[in-house]
């Protein structure tokens, strides 16, 4: 893959990547959503957008077995409170600042380029200011096919916390006939302090069994 640099104009590729791009699930589609956490704690569930509100997930497994009728419905609170099952760190394709956009390398497949967010985005999500971002975008069928996001250098948040590392990658499949670009799978590594303890935190997110439903 040969490598470029330089900014301008957004390419054509990218542009229409960035057209139908959104890092999370699309809206009015059901999935099952597999959630690991530190390489042990594991859940599987089921999002599905024509139940109510309150009863779109669905608890189906914790661990290797069927949830208790208590977890089912822990698990069921938790998520109606905060419906988005997108990770650590993410963005809207609004927050990158076209001017920034960098190539880093591309053959005839894929494009890789760097970029920054917004002033604007980066003033009311103070984080994004703090996060690198790389796209690698397919240039065949142009879609994001990847992106990682990664702290630049130690951030304290809020008052009591500092994170020395944080790193977000999250992948797609290609749109197609019958559907558009499905996110794939999901994994964020977290290191750092809160309130003098030591923090180390791995994630990640398995998509499948995609639906759409009317």
């Amino acid at each position: 893959m040969a490598a470029a640099s330089g900014t301008a104009a957004v390419p054509d590729c990218l542009r229409e990547a960035l057209g139908k791009f959104s890092t999370e699930a699309p809206a009015g589609w059901a999935y099952t959503l597999t959630t690991v956490r530190n390489g042990k704690d594991r859940a599987t569930a089921r999002f599905d957008p024509a139940k109510p509100p309150a009863g779109r997930w669905t608890l189906l497994q914790l661990n290797g077995r069927a949830p208790n009728a208590k977890e089912a419905s822990q698990y069921a609170q938790v998520r109606a409170a905060n419906n988005s099952a997108a990770p650590q760190g993410t963005f809207q394709k609004g927050d990158i600042e076209p001017a920034s956009v960098e190539l880093l390398r591309e053959d005839a497949e894929r494009a890789e380029f760097r970029c920054a967010f917004r002033a604007e985005a980066a003033s009311s999500d103070k984080m994004l200011g703090h996060l690198a971002l790389r796209l690698m975008v397919n240039k065949r069928s142009p879609h994001v096919e990847k992106f990682t996001l990664e702290l630049t250098a130690p951030y304290s948040p809020v008052l009591g916390v500092k994170m020395r590392e944080l790193r977000v990658e999250m992948s797609f499949t290609a749109p197609s006939s019958t559907g558009p670009s499905l996110p794939v799978a999901s994994t964020s590594h977290f290191l750092g302090r809160i309130f003098l303890i030591g923090v180390e935190e791995d994630l990640a997110l398995t998509y499948s069994d995609f639906a759409k439903r009317e």
